[in-house]
């Protein structure tokens, strides 16, 4: 009951705050902390609070009564449990998605079950599990139907996954129809819980394509609708409903690189184009009270919002709250009934997340909690958009992040290549790991380098093939701007990356070994040959082997040529080596192939590398873990790139 006493006093005191050190050196420990606060969210009558605790990597869930200022519960789920999805069904109920992780950068998790609960935290009551289920999700909790729930699920028997229409009393189904092929996923909903849209995917292009039909007539035939044209890798997603009557917003790359704004009319079929960003894909659809779509956020070098309904009340409410709170991304998570109080989350670089409540009954804002109370605004980093050309003239983007209090000049450089590496990439945001590195003295450069995700489909598609090689170039690229550029002393750089940045930190060690003089590669992949058949990549049957095929081919010399473990004789730089023993992502295979290269090339464990492992997944979640490979890791740059290595 302990952070729900927190959460309490939170909401009079405005938040949570740990005494300011005087230093200029934070502790370690208040990078390594997870975020205490996840996610807040207000009840439908705006009389109580339920919140996403985090204690260690564990999620629990917390409820607090508004009116008496009173803790009602605190259920946790067990270790390493997070509450992936979750919602008020009505006000006093709440229903919750639960995933097990085994990794800290195992992001999705394993879906484990459903519950549904009340504020109280009793009669906690098991929908479905993985005994009686394949999978289930939340697709919306019925506020205002509060015996039903919209779910995805399958039972252990079914081949696919279907939509009802759940009793959360009595457990009867009612189903929103059948897909509308073989490839085709649940129907989406439009605003008025309608099924409009079926989503599928052609596994042979990589494309996806949809079915439509109007939501007043059930039992017509899906229209197919198919905007790839046998290209390959063409995006086409649901995004909502419009204001429109019986229209819809697409987003979709079928026309060029990056992933722009449509509209599409489910009764005359019309596709029209709204919006498009030549450099960046759009993302998230942004809802109003009416749960229609009236923007659209994307990220080119900060958060911005493509506006396709200005004037609503919540467009309106947004714009005014980014004007409050310059130089923060603001997210409303959810709202009232009658749209009068808001629950809203802003964050930046140097904002690790507060979550304020908006009420409109009086236009006052207060701040309830932090995620990251402890650490101060004015003592962190600021993160800054950097734009390059590569070598072959591709324009590249990423961000640096400087070091509070020092000048930008002659400074010892991390540069960390991000993990995927296809789909993902930086952004400008709060990251508790750059912060630690540049309080500690250092300049720290991400890239999105060719092959990320979210600059289109033709960047993507550059860095097939091209890993170790054009690929590692603009890593290199990078790092030779930022010496140009003065920022970086040329004989204090180190790599360091997790996953494929960790592959990215060794590849960079053998391409340039007069560049780097150290390398921190944690939980990655350093053979390409074994990643075609150790990890959880190489067991999704035909569609693992297709996408290890496009993205690194089959080549067994040019995979060799590209992977570290297999040229380990080209590191001139000291090397520091962590991993998880219990990694299926990247599994044990690839640290003892990296080692055995080490080994064969004659360098010395513990003179020219380290080696760490420790009982964890793909990444280190238990904080012991965590303290000693950030410590670790620290000693090892100040020894060479530091204070003790001038």
């Amino acid at each position: 009951m302990k952070k729900l006493v927190l959460l309490a006093a939170l909401l009079f005191t405005a938040h949570l705050q740990a005494k300011t050190t005087d230093s200029h050196t934070i502790p370690l420990q208040d990078f390594i902390k997870t975020a205490e606060f996840v996610s807040v969210k207000i009840s439908p009558d705006g009389d109580k609070l339920a919140g996403i605790v985090d204690e260690n990597g564990s999620h629990k869930i917390a409820v607090i009564d508004l009116k008496k200022m009173k803790p009602l519960s605190a259920i946790a789920f067990g270790e390493n449990r997070k509450i992936a999805t979750y919602g008020w069904n009505d006000n006093n109920h709440l229903l919750l998605d639960i995933n097990k992780t085994v990794g800290f950068l195992d992001r999705k998790g394993k879906w484990e079950a459903m519950f549904y609960m009340d504020a109280k935290g009793k009669n906690k009551k098991e929908l479905f599990n993985r005994g009686n289920s394949n999978g289930a999700y939340i697709v919306d909790t019925l506020p205002e139907d509060p015996r039903h729930a919209i779910v995805v699920t399958s039972n252990s028997g079914a081949n696919l996954p279907r939509l009802v229409k759940y009793n959360l009393r009595t457990g009867t189904e009612r189903k929103f129809g059948k897909p509308a092929d073989q490839y085709a996923g649940v129907p989406r909903l439009d605003k008025n819980k309608k099924a409009v849209v079926s989503l599928a995917y052609n596994p042979k292009t990589a494309s996806s394509y949809l079915y439509y039909k109007l939501p007043d007539a059930p039992n017509t035939e899906w229209k197919k609708l198919d905007l790839s044209q046998g290209k390959s890798e063409v995006t086409t997603t649901f995004a909502g409903s419009s204001t429109q009557p019986d229209t819809v917003y697409l987003l979709s790359n079928h026309d060029a690189s990056t992933i722009g704004v449509f509209s599409l009319n489910l009764r005359t079929g019309e596709l029209k184009k709204i919006y498009r960003n030549p450099r960046v894909d759009v993302e998230q659809p942004i809802f109003n009270l009416n749960k229609e779509v009236i923007g659209f956020r994307l990220n080119p070098d900060y958060p911005q919002v493509f506006w396709v309904e200005p004037k609503d009340p919540i467009a309106v409410t947004y714009q005014g709250l980014m004007q409050a709170l310059p130089g923060r991304n603001i997210v409303i998570y959810n709202h009232t009934n009658d749209g009068k109080k808001l629950v809203f989350l802003a964050n930046g670089d140097k904002y690790p997340g507060d979550f304020y409540l908006l009420n409109l009954h009086n236009n006052k804002v207060a701040k309830l909690v932090s995620a990251r109370g402890w650490l101060k605004p004015e003592q962190l980093a600021e993160v800054k958009p950097i734009t390059l050309k590569a070598r072959d003239g591709l324009e590249l983007h990423g961000y640096l992040t400087l070091p509070p209090g020092k000048e930008p000049k002659n400074l010892p450089l991390l540069v960390n290549p991000h993990g995927g590496p296809h789909g993902p990439r930086d952004y400008w945001q709060f990251n508790p790991e750059t912060q630690l590195l540049a309080n500690r003295g250092y300049a720290v450069l991400q890239v999105n380098f060719r092959g990320s995700g979210g600059y289109g489909r033709d960047f993507q598609q550059a860095g097939y093939r091209k890993w170790g090689r054009e690929m590692q170039d603009d890593v290199t690229d990078t790092t030779l701007w930022a010496v140009e550029q003065g920022i970086a002393d040329k004989n204090r750089i180190c790599l360091y990356g997790g996953s494929y940045g960790g592959y990215a930190t060794l590849q960079g060690l053998v391409r340039e070994p007069d560049l780097y003089k150290c390398g921190i590669g944690y939980v990655g992949v350093y053979d390409l040959e074994t990643l075609r058949s150790c990890g959880d990549i190489a067991t999704r049957g035909h569609y693992g082997k297709a996408f290890l095929n496009r993205v690194i081919g089959k080549d067994a010399d040019e995979l060799k040529a590209n992977s570290p473990a297999k040229n380990a004789d080209r590191i001139k730089a000291k090397v520091f080596l962590a991993h998880g023993e219990d990694d299926v992502r990247v599994p044990m295979c690839q640290l003892k192939q990296m080692v055995k290269g080490l080994k064969k090339s004659g360098k010395v464990e513990g003179k020219d590398y380290f080696v760490m492992t420790r009982d964890e997944g793909h990444g280190y979640h238990n904080p012991k873990n965590r303290t000693d490979f950030y410590s670790a890791a620290l000693k090892f740059l100040d020894e060479n790139i530091g204070d003790k290595a001038q």
